[in-house]
């Protein structure tokens, strides 16, 4: 009796593998902003810039999916924002140009496909993944004379974030979400260790992030599946 219960379940459970794939093709738009010395915390009014995006979508099923995509962003910050005393005498601001090629693992918290009667019309989900940026800011002091010329930096992240799926219309769908990005390097902002009088304007130790926060608008692609619903899991 329990091997044949166990058997059903294995049974049901590739049925709905089978019958919830497919892929879906996306756009990305919103605003980016950064997170370091000039904007020591998440001040979204600091010099909040556009970012746009393109990604596929592989969903292995109505719960899981991978996600690979690009990222064109602009990042920027000022100290005029900031109220602490290293900010008042730096007067620094930066602005830099931001590509990332990602790939994420997502999780959906309710079984989810766009355009599927018998799953969710929403779900929220999370996910995690792995990216590489490459950023080329430029600093200027509060007269508008530059500091340190563009260098390109290309460094990996760690992007994570949250969001919410909905079912727009027919095979169209969208989402709102909010990706955090660990990096590994200080040099986003582009800020040189020492200035005038040898004082330290960066904490190299303290590496810097970035966060994209917008509105997806994907399209699912048809299959012969669609044709033939699949059990929920």
């Amino acid at each position: 009796m329990n091997l044949r219960f166990i058997l059903v379940c294995i049974l049901l459970s590739f049925n709905s593998f089978l019958f919830a794939q497919h892929s879906e093709l996306g756009l990305f738009g919103g605003t980016s902003y950064y997170i370091g010395e000039l904007n020591p915390s998440i001040q979204v009014a600091n010099k909040i810039r556009p970012t746009l995006g393109i990604f596929y979508r592989k969903n292995l099923s109505y719960r899981y999916s991978f996600r690979v995509g690009a990222n064109y962003a602009k990042l920027a910050a000022t100290d005029q924002f900031n109220s602490n005393e290293l900010s008042k005498f730096r007067k620094l601001s930066f602005s830099s140009t931001l590509i990332e090629g990602y790939t994420t693992f997502e999780f959906n918290f309710l079984p989810y496909q766009i355009n599927n009667h018998i799953t969710s019309k929403y779900s929220p989900y999370v996910f995690i993944g792995f990216a590489v940026f490459s950023s080329t800011p430029e600093v200027k002091n509060d007269a508008g004379g530059k500091i340190s010329a563009s260098e390109l930096v290309v460094v990996p992240s760690i992007p994570f974030g949250i969001g919410v799926k909905f079912n727009f219309v027919q095979n169209l769908g969208l989402a709102l979400e909010w990706t955090m990005h660990k990096t590994y390097t200080d040099q986003i902002d582009g800020l040189p260790e020492t200035y005038i009088g040898g004082y330290q304007l960066s904490n190299s130790n303290n590496n810097d992030w970035y966060s994209f926060l917008g509105i997806t608008l994907n399209y699912k692609f048809l299959t012969e599946k669609d044709h033939c619903r699949g059990p929920v899991n």
